[in-house]
């Protein structure tokens, strides 16, 4: 697409978590007649930046989550490289705005935007903003957050501070206007997050072996694992008389599992949260244990909204697991009163909001 406004340069791609929404971003800002180019570090990512025909640059970079100290020095003199290269770029593509939305591979375009003069958003979207984002909040000229809660972690910013959502990928919301079917069977959905959790594929098909018969020929099971894993439970399942099952270390499906589920398990990244919010999906969430903690309050505001269960890992075993599931399995109204909450959580017009948002600075 030709640049009729101006180019917006966005720095994304650290995560998956990262990169559809802000390929969700990118697809309304094209709309709006502006060329984006994608600022990735390093390679990750670029095939689904590709498969989603945008164009990109890429940009060295490495985390600083390491206590190597030679890795530490590696990721320092990685950064330096891409502040140059940033600089670089900018002067060549002259962007309207520069938009990150966390992870390392956006700090050296966010700084150098800054220096240039260049208007620079960025977006948190957990509840506790990443380190990146608290480092950047002091450059940024907008900050959008997705909670309202999260304000108070950040103490030192520099520009206005907007709450603009959750951007969502098309087929999510499009999912979200499927109406659910009550069947004969409760459905339950398992979620590893990316990689697949070895917690979740150890613990579930264990809480369904201490089911009864009964419950059991009652039971779908959908569980996405990790690779290695996916015989050794689909084995498991094949011997417990399910009413169904299916494993697999990837759906290419996922919004429609979501839309067909009674029940999700899984991990809460921001992402699985808002995703299972906008689908009214109950969910019981066992937070991935990090120093930081995010995942464990992205969890736990979904739990305060009511829209979550939230069972914390060490207490996360096959019997108070099935204590949870059979509690939300014998209580529909329950259940869809969470689904009722999620909903009201969720913000289904963010990608459009966040689009604005930045395009806002950018004029």
């Amino acid at each position: 697409m030709k640049a009729g406004k101006g180019t917006v340069l966005i720095a994304s791609g650290a995560s998956g978590g990262h990169l559809f929404p802000a390929l969700a971003v990118a697809k309304v800002i094209e709309q709006q007649g502006y060329k984006v180019r994608f600022v990735l570090g390093g390679a990750k990512f670029a095939d689904v930046v590709q498969r989603a025909g945008m164009d990109y640059v890429r940009l060295p970079a490495a985390a600083f989550n390491d206590r190597d100290a030679l890795r530490l020095l590696w990721a320092g003199f990685n950064l330096m490289r891409g502040f140059a290269r940033a600089l670089k770029l900018m002067l060549r593509e002259r962007p309207a705005v520069v938009f990150g939305n966390g992870g390392y591979a956006s700090v050296a375009v966010i700084l150098a935007a800054r220096v240039l003069g260049v208007p620079a958003v960025i977006h948190s979207m957990d509840v506790l903003p990443g380190r990146a984002n608290m480092l950047l909040a002091r450059f940024a000229d907008v900050v959008i957050l997705n909670f309202e809660e999260s304000r108070k972690y950040l103490r030192h910013v520099r520009g206005r501070v907007l709450v603009g959502g959750m951007p969502l990928r098309e087929d999510v919301l499009a999912a979200a206007k499927v109406r659910r079917e009550k069947g004969e069977f409760f459905r339950l959905l398992v979620m590893g997050g990316s990689q697949g959790a070895k917690i979740l594929s150890e613990v579930v098909p264990e809480m369904v072996a201490l089911m009864s018969p009964e419950e059991r020929k009652e039971l779908v099971v959908v569980q996405q694992v990790r690779a290695d894993a996916a015989a050794r439970v689909a084995e498991h399942y094949a011997k417990l008389g399910l009413g169904g099952f299916e494993v697999a270390s990837f759906f290419v499906d996922v919004p429609m599992r979501y839309v067909a589920a009674d029940v999700l398990i899984g991990r809460s990244g921001i992402g699985t949260v808002m995703e299972a919010a906008v689908l009214g999906l109950p969910a019981i969430y066992v937070p991935l244990e990090l120093a930081d903690g995010h995942q464990k309050l992205n969890a736990g505001l979904a739990e305060a909204a009511g829209a979550a269960v939230v069972v914390e890992q060490p207490y996360f075993t096959p019997a108070s697991l099935l204590v949870h599931v059979r509690a939300l399995r014998n209580d529909p109204a329950r259940v869809e009163a969470m689904g009722v909450a999620g909903k009201k959580m969720a913000k289904p017009g963010a990608t459009e909001a966040v689009a604005e948002m930045v395009l806002e600075a950018a004029r």
